[in-house]
């Protein structure tokens, strides 16, 4: 039986850089590990082991004692981080879906998503809004085995900032984390030219709401849009945007102390040419 265990870990030595055979032993010796490119053979006679090093020495082993026989990638010092071997973006629309692969994986607890926008008029490496978390996906823990993992995200839909304007590209990253909390950057990668499809004033996040929230809405083409707040009898309390807004995504983020609001509900209605939209606001002091 430890013939058979013996050789298929030989057999799957070639993805790793630097593989190690570890032995442990049970007669109070230390246990040990070898790089297995300094073993030349390892040969077994009646209930010995004997291990044939580069070097031409020899260390024989009762089988007997030998309570494990282990392969590891680092020698068992340091675990082998996750190597990340593709991480790639593709759009449709306004929806955003990320794809990368591993070839292995340490003590891998997950990655975090994180993404950042690229203000016009600045375009590509032009200027960031600031990362921030979108989401998270579970790691595999330990694997020798390749592992796909994607996420989709639609821009702006969950975030909380306040106005960016007219966004139209983005940057994203993978924030992996390990089991103990070290974690480590993935390369940024950009996906531009994303554009709303229509227009859309979608509910302001959170709701009810004391003393912010963000307003989203989105516009499909370069147009004058109108975003005004009414009270529940329909007196205009405020105009919060009135002018020529280029085609993408866009936040506003409103405060009771902007227009002194009290508790109670009140109404957003956006409008842009032929498109009108309303929405329910509750405040709760």
């Amino acid at each position: 039986m430890r013939l058979i265990i013996l050789y298929l870990l030989l057999g799957t030595s070639q993805i790793f850089s630097q593989p190690y055979l570890g032995v442990s032993y049970n007669n109070s010796e230390p246990s040990n590990s070898t790089n297995l490119t300094s073993i030349q053979k390892i040969t077994f006679s009646g209930t010995n082991i004997s291990f044939l090093l580069t070097d031409n020495s020899t260390v024989p082993k009762a089988l007997s004692t030998i309570t494990k026989i282990t392969f590891s990638p680092t020698g068992g010092e340091n675990p082998l981080p996750v190597e990340l071997t593709s991480f790639t973006a593709s759009a449709n629309g306004n929806q955003v879906t990320l794809l990368w692969t591993t070839a292995t994986e340490v003590n891998n607890y997950g990655f975090e998503i994180e993404r950042t926008p690229l203000i016009p008029p600045f375009g590509k490496g032009g200027t960031q809004g600031g990362w921030e978390k979108i989401g998270f996906v579970a790691g595999s823990g330990n694997s020798n085995s390749v592992k796909e993992y994607s996420f989709t995200d639609i821009p702006n839909h969950s975030s909380t900032r306040p106005v960016l304007g007219g966004i139209q590209s983005f940057q994203y990253r993978l924030k992996q984390i390990d089991n103990d909390g070290k974690f480590t950057y993935s390369k940024e990668i950009e996906v531009g030219d994303l554009r709303p499809s229509a227009f859309d004033l979608r509910q302001n996040y959170p709701n009810p709401f004391n003393p912010s929230t963000v307003i989203s809405y989105q516009v499909p083409v370069d147009t004058k849009v109108t975003l005004k707040l009414f009270d529940i009898l329909g007196k205009e309390i405020a105009v919060l945007v009135d002018q020529e807004q280029k085609a993408g995504f866009y936040n506003y983020q409103l405060s009771t102390t902007d227009y002194h609001l009290s508790s109670g509900v009140y109404i957003c209605k956006m409008s842009s040419g032929n498109y009108t939209s309303s929405i329910k606001m509750t405040i709760m002091k």
